[in-house]
């Protein structure tokens, strides 16, 4: 694998590889295994449940083998059987109590899902929760095997004033960049809406953050994936007893292969359910290659099917590999993706820049996808100064002395894009 690919991280994507395909753990020298390493690899890309569950397999197996052996009786062992690989019983411990906790905070998570969900039906809005607590009750079918922290929902841009009030009527608060920041000036709303695609809110009372988005990818991308375009295709499914819209199997696979590239699959519970998607449901790849073609993601969704399928080796077309194998820009996408899985060395925002605008189509895209990060305010330059609304427009002026500004300050940064949204 990729440079700083180490033995630890090299079994974790075993563990993970032997869930997708149903099967054993190719590795039986447990003896010399970093067990610190694998508990570290496990935590770092949010697949702790995934690895504990490899590890209970052998375990199970070995135990099985012990009572059991060959061409003997209950009770007796041979030396074939005595040597059946060991997993330490404290590493098995730490990823057992690893495990329930996920699954106890999921169920809570999906019981928050359920009853959002049911008061913005109520209250007649449009919403389809996605991502973390959905995939994992829809996709995985087990809720303890999908780690994931915060619950995302999409909704419609007009229905964000409404949608604030409720979650403030529930004991929720805006969450802003800026600690010093703790309300907007209704010209920061206004611009907030205009220049973002998400809203984060917070209630401290359980520890809770609920995260709307009116995009599934920033307004720097081409792709207009929004909820009005996937409303219709919608699905539903059952969450703690409640019927809650989801994505259609095919926009959901493309929005895991969207987020995944948006952020260079630096977490391998991301590729993870790429790879659940393709085993587990059936998909219409005539549909899904005509959406990404029509909502300009094509490249970012094959470079998820290239990363899924170089980690786990899952059931690709051919024809989609053919096109994969076509795309000379995916061949370096995807070195760039292995020099960078295994790794926490700290980069330049530029160098993330880069790659996302290597993954867009067009070269018209690219150009935009410049212009717009240049010269475009985010949330961050919103936040950071309140303009009388005759004034707002003067935030695309403060976007490029802000840059210029961090650039002298500070050009290098550690990745925090992937913890900021690991679900």
């Amino acid at each position: 694998m990729g440079e700083g690919c180490t033995t630890e991280t090299q079994f974790v994507v075993q563990c993970l590889r032997a869930g997708i395909h149903d099967s054993s753990l190719e590795t039986t020298d447990f003896e010399s295994v970093d067990w610190d390493g694998v508990l570290d690899g496990a935590t770092r890309h949010t697949v702790s449940p995934l690895v504990y569950e490899a590890l209970q397999d052998v375990t199970d197996q070995a135990e099985s083998a012990l009572e059991t052996g060959p061409g003997c009786k209950t009770g007796q062992t041979t030396e074939t059987t005595m040597e059946a690989p060991q997993v330490p019983t404290e590493v098995l411990e730490t990823f057992r109590e690893r495990s329930q906790f996920v699954a106890r905070r999921n169920l809570r998570l999906l019981g928050a899902v359920a009853n959002l969900s049911s008061t913005l039906q109520s209250e007649g809005i449009r919403a389809i929760p996605y991502r973390g607590p959905v995939i994992a009750s829809h996709l995985y079918g087990d809720v303890g095997c999908r780690e994931f922290r915060d619950v995302d929902v999409l909704v419609a841009r007009e229905d964000i004033p409404a949608i604030k009030s409720i979650l403030e009527g529930l004991g929720f608060e805006p969450v802003y960049l800026d600690d010093s920041v703790t309300e907007l000036t209704p010209t920061q709303e206004w611009a907030y809406r205009r220049v973002e695609r998400e809203y984060t809110f917070y209630r401290e009372r359980d520890d809770l953050e609920v995260e709307l988005h009116w995009r599934v990818l920033s307004r720097h991308f081409p792709t207009e994936f929004d909820l009005e375009c996937l409303w219709d295709r919608r699905s539903t499914t059952t969450v703690a007893g409640t019927e809650v819209p989801v994505f259609s199997p095919e926009d959901r696979l493309l929005a895991c292969c969207i987020h995944g590239s948006r952020h260079r699959w630096e977490r391998l519970h991301w590729s993870y359910d790429v790879a659940v998607a393709l085993e587990n449901q059936p998909v219409d790849w005539d549909a899904i290659l005509e959406r990404a073609q029509r909502h300009d993601c094509r490249r970012l969704f094959l470079l998820g099917l290239a990363v899924t399928d170089w980690l786990y080796d899952v059931s690709v077309p051919d024809r989609v590999r053919r096109q994969i194998a076509t795309d000379q820009t995916l061949e370096g996408l995807l070195a760039a993706v292995e020099d960078r899985l295994f790794t926490d060395r700290p980069y330049r925002e530029f160098e993330e820049r880069r790659f996302q605008a290597r993954t867009l189509d067009r070269t018209r895209d690219r150009v935009a996808f410049w212009a717009n990060w240049l010269f475009k305010p985010n949330r961050s330059d919103v936040e950071a100064i309140a303009l009388p609304r005759p004034l707002a427009p003067l935030y695309g002026v403060v976007r490029p002395v802000r840059i210029a500004t961090g650039a002298l300050c500070n050009g290098v940064r550690t990745s925090d894009h992937p913890q900021a949204e690991g679900r």
